[in-house]
């Protein structure tokens, strides 16, 4: 149904791209970002289905993961799982990075020699960016530095498995790094009840968008969740809902080959009309017209 980001098919034929069958993809972005595909691609929202790493070493980016904006500038590492909406709005012309992409294939089997022991996916998706401090910035240098050897010796059978246990090396050492700001950063109640929120919000937006559902099931009113929210985030919790929709119809529209009919059921409108004047109101545009843009 949907038509992910072909990450394969988009950079294989960049020469300075290391690829290691569809798992694995090692490169710079200095080395890409005059490919008018990976810039488009990293201007517009779009759902991944692929796991990133992305080392920031020079110069900053403002952008969004998962309507979340984010100011990342070096020494920083990103971390954006699979299933997330991703757009790049802002690049500084000395902009560098070591940027990682690893199929979801290759994290599950990972995930199998972990053992379930790190908690991956919810720990790593409220910490997707991390400022490094120079002892750390060191380490992660190293660390992509020996990952892109390794993947360069392609006469080498056993390259995805040590590939896969350097990834290992990776997981430990930052699980222990979250560790450390988790337990550096208290969070307030309103803090705590609005991630639990979002948390509702991500996993039910498609068909709850009123809020008396979310404060139900948080046993609060909807006026104390507005207000708390609003408290926590800036924006009102209504205001949220409306963002992941219109994400989530933007997303679609710009990476999939879904009809707007089909769109307009995956998220649960009562027609495609009522779709199209709720998207434009939001957006500016009509559907038809927000796709043929491009």
């Amino acid at each position: 149904m949907i038509r992910n980001y072909d990450w394969p098919h988009d950079i294989a034929d960049i020469a300075s791209v290391d690829i290691i069958g569809h798992e694995l993809a090692y490169f710079k972005y200095s080395e890409v970002k005059d490919h008018e595909t990976v810039l488009q691609k990293g201007r517009d929202p779009h759902k991944l289905d692929f796991f990133v790493l992305m080392l920031c070493s020079a110069g900053s980016i403002h952008g969004r993961i998962n309507l979340e904006e984010h100011d990342i500038a070096s020494p920083s590492i990103v971390r954006i799982m699979p299933g997330q909406i991703v757009s790049a709005d802002e690049v500084s012309d000395d902009f560098d990075a070591s940027i990682l992409v690893m199929s979801h294939n290759f994290i599950e089997n990972l995930l199998v020699y972990i053992n379930g022991q790190i908690p991956i996916d919810g720990r790593w998706r409220d910490n997707c960016v991390t400022k490094l401090g120079d002892e750390d910035m060191k380490m992660q240098i190293n660390f992509f530095n020996i990952m892109r050897r390794i993947v360069r010796i392609k006469d080498n059978p056993y390259r995805l498995k040590m590939v896969e246990h350097l990834m290992m090396v990776f997981f430990y050492n930052s699980h222990d790094i979250l560790d450390a700001i988790k337990n550096n950063r208290p969070q307030s109640s309103a803090d705590i009840l609005s991630k639990e929120f979002l948390a509702l919000v991500k996993d039910n937006f498609k068909k709850e968008r009123q809020l008396r559902f979310y404060a139900d099931r948080l046993f609060i009113t909807p006026r104390y969740l507005s207000r708390v929210v609003k408290e926590s985030s800036g924006s009102s919790a209504a205001e949220w809902i409306e963002r992941y929709v219109v994400l989530e119809a933007r997303a679609l529209l710009k990476s999939t080959n879904m009809t707007i009919q089909q769109i307009s059921d995956e998220l649960n409108f009562p027609s495609q009309t009522f779709f199209g004047k709720y998207f434009k109101r939001r957006v500016g545009m009509s559907p038809k017209e927000y796709r043929r843009r491009g």
